[in-house]
């Protein structure tokens, strides 16, 4: 599978695919090298005290994970973040999260800083505001869990103390004798047992309704760790992925411009629609001379060269198909038809051959003005007023070719050229001459279809990019149904640049200017500069274009940025100190 079609929307948008990717990196590169690093520290809180109980029951830990989703939410609320404000004496905090380990008790409280050690502290203060928002620590149940706690330690030590005393007792019974201290121990040992029982019952209700074995309280298990790497995804990988995008939405771009512009550019266009070959590549002529007669003025030229390969793919149709009347048109006005046939006749005639350039544009004249000699009479004074051909026809002083040219324009231009005289003329030149270029109209004009059905054959000049493949489909058909012999095609206006963008490597590896490095200047021909900023930015794109005011514009900038910098420099260098020991 040849892959080459797939590949020259990315070959020639190559320019749009590396300044969007290029932009796409250093936008990227803006927007996170500058970016300050990200710092999360991380404190976690436990809800009870079912994790130190060695038998837990399911009961208890269903009510502590659902108070631990009740502090989670919480913890995000206005109260705990003023508190919190107001306990480290700012007016604002950063971005923080609170939320519950799956399947646990366990809040988490992550708080997302540029400053790692405020990070930390932001995190600790938060978990403190929250735990003192629980029962245990909250108003009057504050002070009650302190007196709790103060009853404990009491009852633990008058336990110790009672039990101590029953065991003493019970060691005294083995070395009393007396029946009598016998009894009074027993009976001492029973009144403590009975106070050792009251005080574990005691220690037991105040247990239970202290912090230790109370549900709804919060415990730090984990402070606020101090990070010391920064959190979130790699900078470089962010840079790369965003060029990475850059790349891709452009190779798109690239694809979707090749899809919409639907005009004939290369060769494999044309025998696409056309079924038919390109038998010239004509290269732009960049004179502002007389154009039409090129090839005499030049004739050591790219463009003359040229031309000469075209005649001899003409003179082969000829030889094979007895061909002498040749029309030349074109799809629309603009194409350079007139420069291209007189140029094709003055080369016949370089050849020796004896050649007549008819131009039957009645519509649009102008071999007349090409060559520089008069208009009347000609084609439609032989037609209208019966004057014999010979009559008009006029040899063209230094250019070797004779020339009838369009005549006086009648009102009615259709009837003119639908006569069947046409033909006649036509075939009354074929005895005088050996090869007979008629000038016709452009194909959006029904003249031409009239005049092609009447020649030999018909050579369709066409500049790529110009025509679209809709209209050449159409022409295609008219042509065929009027009869016409279409030898082919020609490119004209094709410079390198535009065979390197299309990438027609048939035109290049023939016409290409390093090839005849002995007939022609290294000076590119000069592109017609585009109509819009849009046309100059895709020209820029496409062909790399650059403008000539923005050329100029940027050699200005570039003058004046070099004048201050010398400017600058002496300026300092006056001021420095040892200029100024110097001219002391």
């Amino acid at each position: 599978m040849d892959i080459n079609p797939y590949l020259k929307p990315l070959i020639k948008w190559w320019r749009l695919i590396a300044v969007t990717a290029v932009l796409a990196l250093v936008s990227s590169s803006i927007s996170t090298l500058f970016q300050p690093a990200q710092y999360i520290s991380r404190t976690t809180l436990v809800t009870g005290s079912t994790i130190s109980n060695p038998n837990p029951e399911s009961g208890q830990i269903s009510i502590s994970q659902q108070l631990a989703t009740i502090y989670s939410d919480m913890a995000r609320r206005e109260p705990v973040q003023e508190a919190t404000k107001a306990a480290l004496g700012i007016d604002w905090l950063p971005q923080y999260t609170s939320r519950i380990i799956p399947n646990t008790q366990l809040v988490e409280i992550a708080v997302t800083d540029t400053d790692p050690r405020r990070a930390q502290v932001i995190a600790n203060e938060l978990a403190q505001q929250l735990i003192k928002l629980s029962p245990a620590v909250s108003g009057t149940g504050g002070e009650q869990q302190e007196f709790i706690t103060q009853q404990l330690a009491s009852l633990q030590e008058q336990i110790e103390e009672t039990d101590k005393e029953i065991k003493d007792l019970q060691a005294s019974l083995n070395v009393q004798t007396s029946t009598s201290q016998i009894a009074e121990t027993e009976k001492e040992i029973q009144t403590l047992t009975l106070k050792l029982t009251s005080l574990r019952d005691n220690y037991a209700t105040f247990l239970s309704n202290s912090q230790q074995g109370a549900l709804n309280t919060l415990t730090i298990v984990e402070p606020a760790n101090l990070p010391t790497k920064s959190e979130g995804t790699s900078k470089l990988l962010i840079i790369g992925l965003a060029g990475l995008v850059g790349l891709l939405l452009s190779a798109g771009a690239a694809y979707g411009l090749e899809y919409l512009d639907r005009t004939i550019k290369t060769t494999s266009d044309v025998e696409r629609i056309f079924n038919l070959p390109v038998i010239g590549y004509l290269s732009q002529i960049s004179e502002n001379g007389n154009n039409a007669t090129y090839v005499l003025s030049h004739p050591n030229s790219i463009v003359a060269e040229n031309f000469r390969l075209l005649q001899s793919n003409l003179e082969f149709f000829q030889t094979y198909n007895s061909a002498k009347t040749i029309l030349v048109t074109s799809p629309v006005q603009g194409n350079g038809k007139t420069t291209v046939a007189a140029n094709l006749a003055l080369s016949f005639a370089m050849s020796d051959q004896k050649v007549i350039l008819v131009d039957s544009d009645l519509r649009r004249p102008s071999v007349h003005k090409a060559l520089k000699i008069s208009q009347n009479p000609g084609l439609a004074d032989i037609i209208h007023a019966r004057i014999a051909a010979k009559e008009v026809v006029r040899p063209v002083k230094g250019k070797r070719i004779d020339v009838i040219t369009a005549g006086h324009i009648p009102p009615s231009i259709t009837e003119v050229i639908n006569s069947k005289r046409i033909g006649a003329i036509l075939n009354e030149l074929r005895d005088e001459y050996e090869t007979i270029i008629v000038d016709a109209p452009p194909l959006i004009i029904a003249d031409s279809y009239n005049l092609a059905s009447k020649v030999d054959g018909v050579v369709l000049v066409i500049e790529p990019g110009l025509t679209k493949d809709d209209q050449a489909k159409v022409i295609k058909e008219q042509l065929s149904r009027a009869g016409a012999r279409v030898i082919g095609i020609v490119f004209n206006k094709v410079s390198e640049t535009n065979a390197k963008t299309y990438g027609d490597y048939q035109y290049m590896s023939m016409y290409s200017p390093q090839h005849y490095s002995d007939y022609v200047s290294s000076s590119e021909p000069k592109a017609e500069e585009p109509e819009s900023n849009s046309k100059k930015l895709l020209a820029f794109f496409e062909r790399g274009e650059v403008p000539p005011d923005v050329k100029s514009s940027l050699e200005t900038a570039f003058d004046r940025f070099q004048d201050q910098r010398k400017t600058l420099f002496n300026r300092f260098k006056s001021k420095s100190p040892k200029s100024s020991k110097s001219s002391k």
